[in-house]
C-alpha cells in the first residue's frame, strides 16, 4: 500500500495534468496543489517530473479505463453505449468549470522531441482505451471494431476540447447522440 502522501502526490499531479497538461504541473505546484514537502516528491518520484506524470497517467488509465469497462461492459445498443459515455463526460467537465478534461490526451499535446518517453506513456494508454472499447462493441463486426473504437475516442476527445472551449457541455452531448445513431444506423442489417 502507498504511502498517504505518495497517493496525494499522484493525484494533485494528475489532476493538474487535466487542467493544465505537462506544462501545468510543475514541480512547485505539485508541491502546492498537494501539501507535500518538495523533499518528498523527489523521494518517491527520483526521476522527477517526467516519472511523476508517467505514474500520474497510469494511474489516469486505470481509472478511464475501469469507466469504459462500466459503460461498454453492458448489455445495451450501442447507441445508449454512445449517448451515456459522453454524457458522463459531459457531467465531468460540467462540474470541473470546464478546466478540465482528459490529462493523456493535454500531455499528449505537450509533447516535443524531449518526451519521447512520455509519448510512448500516452500512445500505450490510448491503445489500451481502444481494446476496452473495442471489447465491448459486440453489435460491430469484429474486424470493424478496433478502427469503431478509435474513431469514438477521438470524437470522444474532440468534443472534450470543443466542450472546454465553448464552455458548455452541448457539444459532448450532441457528438454522442449523432455518433451513437451513425453507428446505430450503420450497424442496421440491409433491406
Amino acid at each position: 500500500m502507498e504511502p498517504e502522501s505518495k497517493t496525494r502526490i499522484i493525484l494533485a499531479t494528475l489532476d493538474l495534468l487535466r487542467q493544465a497538461g505537462l506544462s501545468g504541473a510543475g514541480i512547485n505546484q505539485i508541491v502546492e496543489a498537494s501539501a507535500a514537502p518538495k523533499g518528498s516528491i523527489y523521494h518517491f518520484f527520483p526521476g522527477g517530473k517526467l516519472e511523476l506524470a508517467t505514474v500520474a497517467l497510469e494511474e489516469a488509465e486505470r481509472k478511464v479505463g475501469q469507466w469504459f469497462r462500466e459503460i461498454f461492459d453492458q448489455h445495451e445498443p450501442i447507441a445508449g453505449k454512445m449517448e451515456r459515455l459522453f454524457a458522463d463526460a459531459a457531467g465531468n467537465v460540467e462540474a470541473s468549470g470546464y478546466t478540465k478534461s482528459c490529462p493523456v490526451a493535454a500531455v499528449a499535446l505537450d509533447i516535443d522531441r524531449d518526451s519521447e518517453k512520455l509519448r510512448a506513456v500516452c500512445h500505450k494508454i490510448f491503445m489500451t482505451w481502444q481494446d476496452i472499447i473495442a471489447a465491448g462493441l459486440d453489435e460491430v463486426p469484429e474486424a470493424e471494431r478496433r478502427e469503431a473504437a478509435e474513431l469514438i475516442l477521438a470524437a470522444l476527445e474532440g468534443a472534450l476540447i470543443l466542450s472546454r472551449s465553448e464552455a458548455t457541455k452541448d457539444p459532448l452531448l450532441r457528438a454522442g447522440k449523432t455518433l451513437g445513431n451513425i453507428l446505430a444506423r450503420r450497424l442496421q442489417p440491409a433491406s
